[in-house]
């Protein structure tokens, strides 16, 4: 009876005929036993012993291969769940980076931003140390989404206070050093999370985050003042009424709360909701530009995102780095988001140079960055892809790939980020939110696909695949070249230029 030749293993088989004969002539001669169907017997040349596997026919109700599609189906099923499970906590953590930015950036813009920077940073602090003492993983992805969640108000409201505090001018090199945090959290974050578990226990790759939260919380809550100017200019306001008794003094965001007291107050209260929580949806429903930008900022940022489940499989299986150390490629995005601040220095004095001739400046000149920052993601991609499926090459030529990312990301982050705070100045935070938003959803489902991603296609073609991806958005910035300034010209949350 033929058998399946993938059940035998040739090396088991070797290994048994080395065995000593220990059966006599007159033993090998003797029939073999009857088995159930769907089972072969088979005797190992110079060994005692009889080899079963399954036949090729008729099939055997314990044999994988021949059970029914339903149960195939049902288990591919759940070794897909599996493998997405591994990868919620990341993913809801960043579906509270969804949840948000409709919330913190809106409402910053009516009633100021240290209000929800202090709330933020207690949520945060608070609820990375309640993760740290889960009791169960289903606790523990809802305490990740928490976190998440009021870790968006810094993801968010950061760049609008960079544009609060920092003139049109300098605000390039602020917001190069801003960038560059940005993707040091998600280089770092790995590499401390992944040595804490190896070396101490998993808790520790929350009680380490933690404690660094409750130190910048206590910097928060001394040393971070109010920086919206809407909000300073109404309290101005409403010292200067009580200091000279004039009441026609009087603030925009005043102006407008009482332009609004004459509805009914159940209509005035959904009218006000929609106005502070709706304004991030309008804007990226109606806004070309901020839709645009989201679109290309959320590519790069899923993409970097990818790379925590995507980096496992290309140093751990490919290149059989151990615990900790298949996480330590991570730095060379650090490292390409270090050198892209000197890049954007660069850019800057030649920025300054065009305004200087030209007596003014336009949100588009923010734009060149992000020109050369897309290609240099596009080679990344084939580098890390082409020099890392095989294991023969060393891992140091596909971590190098990780710079060229860790620049063009951060270019592309500085460009866009400056790009939308220029455009749209008071408007900035929801402008923000709704980049903050698609990125985010990208970012949380990227990891899910990534395992599956890279086995199906291998590290090479996977990684042509998203080379491909960032391709077709590589025209954008040109496209903002050409048009940002007619589209502006339309927009009625963007101030006339």
């Amino acid at each position: 009876m033929a058998t399946r030749t993938d059940d035998v293993e040739k090396g088991t088989v070797d290994e048994l005929a080395d065995e000593p004969e220990q059966a006599s002539t007159a033993d090998d001669d003797k029939a073999l036993p009857a088995v159930p169907a769907g089972l072969a017997l088979s005797r190992i040349p110079d060994s005692q012993y009889l080899l079963l596997a399954f036949a090729a026919a008729p099939a055997h109700p314990d044999d994988p291969l021949c059970r029914s599609r339903r149960w195939k189906v049902w288990l591919t099923l759940l070794a897909a769940l599996l493998v997405m499970l591994t990868a919620l906590p990341l993913s809801l953590f960043l579906l509270g980076y969804v949840a948000g930015p409709w919330c913190w950036s809106p409402l910053s813009e009516a009633y100021g931003r240290r209000p929800f920077f202090v709330l933020g940073s207690l949520g945060l602090t608070a609820f990375l140390g309640a993760s740290a003492a889960a009791p169960s993983y289903g606790a523990l992805l809802v305490l990740r989404f928490l976190s998440g969640f009021f870790g968006a108000v810094p993801m968010t409201n950061s760049g609008a206070l960079t544009g609060d505090i920092w003139h049109a001018k300098e605000r390039g090199t602020a917001m190069s050093f801003y960038s560059v945090a940005t993707f040091a959290g998600p280089a770092l974050g790995p590499i401390i999370g992944s040595f804490a578990a190896y070396r101490l226990s998993w808790h520790w790759a929350f009680i380490i985050p933690c404690l660094f939260s409750a130190a910048l919380c206590i910097a928060v809550i001394f040393f971070l003042p109010e920086t919206y100017p809407p909000v300073l200019v109404s309290r101005l306001a409403r010292q200067l009424r009580k200091e000279t008794g004039d009441d026609r003094i009087r603030s925009a965001l005043e102006l407008a709360e009482m332009k609004s007291r004459g509805t009914p107050r159940i209509q005035r209260s959904r009218a006000e909701a929609w106005r502070l929580l709706g304004t991030p949806i309008v804007m990226i429903l109606t806004e070309p530009i901020v839709a645009a930008v989201a679109a290309f900022a959320s590519c790069c940022y899923a993409l970097i995102y990818l790379l925590f489940e995507g980096y496992p499989v290309i140093f751990t299986e490919v290149h059989h780095l151990g615990p900790g150390y298949s996480s330590l490629p991570f730095l060379s995005i650090l490292i390409g988001a270090i050198i892209s601040v000197p890049v954007s220095l660069w850019y800057q004095k030649l920025y300054l140079r065009d305004v200087k001739r030209e007596g003014r400046h336009t949100p588009e000149q923010r734009l060149p960055p992000a020109l050369a920052g897309g290609p240099m993601i596009v080679v990344s991609f084939l580098w890390l892809g082409w020099g890392g499926y095989k294991p023969h090459v060393h891992w140091i030529v596909p971590t190098l790939s990780g710079v060229l990312q860790g620049v063009g990301s951060v270019l592309i982050f500085r460009s866009m980020q400056t790009y939308l705070i220029d455009a749209y100045e008071r408007n900035a935070a929801s402008a923000l939110a709704s980049n903050v938003v698609t990125r985010s959803i990208a970012g949380a489902l990227f990891p899910l696909f990534a395992p599956a991603l890279f086995h199906r296609l291998g590290v090479q073609w996977g990684c042509t695949l998203l080379a491909g991806c960032m391709l077709l958005l590589v025209p954008v910035p040109f496209l903002f070249e050409r048009y940002g300034e007619r589209l502006r010209r339309r927009s009625r949350f963007a101030p006339g230029r």
